[in-house]
């Protein structure tokens, strides 16, 4: 099987076709029957599990007896009452760090004693974070039970002050060992079971799902080949702007940029008025379709239990994250919008339900500049990607797995100008990404932290995540997940949290891979 692998390989090598998106229908047939050849004859070995993901034995630290108590029985009860805060994942034997894909994969850069601390205090940072949205969701009666051998009770204000006061002490312990650096873990384990792979029979699967997606992306290339005046519209167009109209100009947000990046890690890290410029700077303009209630963008609210959209409060969620471009960190700012459903004619019937969203994400380089522009729906689906047409030699092609996809080129967007993006009714896939300048008729959308859906305030007042502990948006469930469970994503299709979006069905793709651009194109 490995030797006709290679031979397959060696038959239907091709080079990338550089940044090029209008190829010959015969060019990507022969390559898409190529994928095939290699996706077959590879059997097991595509199925991606190959090897189990397995997490190194902790480090057996001789920690401090109640600090080290304390956290096992705060971890106990977040578990047993299901609030686990998944954005972020857990370190063995460190129960006051945490990590994500960008800060696992800072580890081998870390070149110095320098780096290394500041490396384990973002890290740090990201535990603190998530445990305080941890203790907001935790229910009163939780709180009320939880309770020490002192006897003493403690509200979510002074267990906070614990957790704080445990995760000092807890890390000033362990670095005074030689090997503390080295015996951390920060493993983030991918969003595909090797399970579901194996009991949906992947490899055989993969084929007619590869054919499927193949037609999918010549659908979605024609729509953004057609010109913009010839896109359908189902219902009307209404245009969605930041209430906010702040623009900074090239050279401050270029300082804004330099000065977080003043860092041992070079990371950019602007502080929280730095942040709200930015974000303000680049929100974008949401030029939807509107058919029916469905598309109208809004707040997201807890409504009997349930998670709801209310339109009469436009409202679009943004976090920053980092990525690497040509090997150095740069800042990312992400706009989420959702909506009621997805409903409609457009969508297959598959993929209809309760809850839907987009996510479009602005990569900027270490000037503050702009270079790429990638969006996807909130399930992880439809990702596609718009680089700036200078800063690309060519798209990296991408042996068995399909060529990542760019739908369009990045246009120029003057000063004074916004990025606009056309979104259609009921899917709501993005169909252009365009430069849009003033508009006399719009409706104004606020910028919430992306924060406030992983602790949302209840009528009753309490707080509660809209994600479940897996990252799952609770009540977004598809039909789905019972048709494609064997490309290996659990419950494919539902609405997902930040850091659990798995982009493609043919292979493994994270939409958080901090290296996800380096990996998939040539920058000059």
């Amino acid at each position: 099987m490995v030797r006709l692998f290679f031979i397959s390989i060696f038959i239907c090598w091709e080079d990338g076709n550089g940044f090029n998106n209008a190829e010959s229908g015969g060019q990507i047939v022969r390559r898409t029957r190529c994928n095939f050849v290699l996706i077959f004859s590879f059997f097991f070995l595509l199925s991606g599990c190959a090897s189990f993901l397995t997490r190194p034995a902790p480090p057996s630290f001789d920690q401090p007896e109640p600090c080290r108590e304390f956290f096992n029985r705060l971890d106990e009860l977040i578990k047993g009452v299901d609030v686990r805060d998944a954005s972020s994942e857990s370190i063995p034997g460190s129960p006051y760090l945490r990590t994500n894909r960008f800060l696992a994969a800072l580890k081998k850069d870390l070149k110095d004693d320098e780096r290394k601390e500041a490396w384990i205090r973002m890290m740090q940072e990201l535990a603190l974070k998530s445990r305080e949205k941890e203790l907001h969701n935790l229910p009163d009666q939780a709180i009320s039970s939880l309770d020490f051998k002192d006897g003493k009770k403690l509200d979510r204000e002074s267990l906070y002050v614990q957790v704080k006061s445990c995760s000092s002490m807890l890390l000033n312990h362990d670095r005074s060992r030689l090997d503390f650096d080295a015996a951390l873990s920060p493993i983030v384990p991918d969003e595909y079971s090797c399970l579901l792979r194996i009991m949906g029979l992947y490899p055989f699967v993969a084929l007619p799902v590869a054919l499927v997606t193949e037609s999918s992306r010549e659908k979605i290339r024609k729509r953004f080949e057609t010109d913009l005046k010839d896109l359908p519209i189902e219902g009307k167009l209404k245009a969605f702007i930041p209430e906010k109209k702040i623009f900074f100009p090239e050279e401050a947000v270029r300082e804004i940029i330099e000065a977080s990046m003043r860092n041992p890690l070079a990371v950019p890290m602007p502080d929280g008025i730095q942040v709200e410029k930015l974000v303000w700077s680049f929100a974008p303009i949401l030029i939807q379709d509107v058919a029916a209630s469905y598309d109208r963008l809004g707040e997201v609210v807890w409504k009997e239990g349930q998670v709801e959209v209310n339109p009469e409060k436009p409202s679009v969620y943004y976090y920053l994250s980092h990525a690497f471009f040509k090997g150095k960190p740069i800042l990312q700012i992400n706009y989420v919008i959702w909506y009621s459903e997805r409903a409609g004619e457009s969508p297959p019937w598959i993929e209809k339900g309760r809850l839907d969203g987009l996510t479009i994400r602005i990569s900027l380089d270490d000037q503050g500049k702009v270079f790429m522009v990638d969006v996807e729906n909130n399930c992880g689906c439809y990702h596609f990607f718009a680089p700036q047409e200078e800063k690309v030699e060519k798209v990296l092609s991408r042996p068995l797995r399909f060529d990542p996809f760019v739908a369009q080129r990045l246009p120029a967007i003057p000063s004074g100008e916004r990025l606009g993006i056309r979104i259609n009714s009921g899917w709501h896939q993005a169909q252009r990404l365009i430069s849009v300048g003033h508009l006399s008729d719009s409706i104004p959308y606020a910028l919430v932290p992306y924060d406030v859906l992983e602790a949302l305030l209840h009528e009753d007042g309490q707080t509660a995540s809209i994600f479940n502990s897996k990252g799952i948006v609770k009540g977004s469930e598809r039909v789905e997940r019972f048709i494609l469970f064997p490309m290996g994503v659990p419950s494919i299709g539902s609405m997902r949290q930040r850091g659990h979006h798995a982009t493609e069905l043919i292979g493994k793709e994270h939409f958080d891979n901090p290296c996800l651009f380096d990996q998939n194109f040539l920058f000059r």
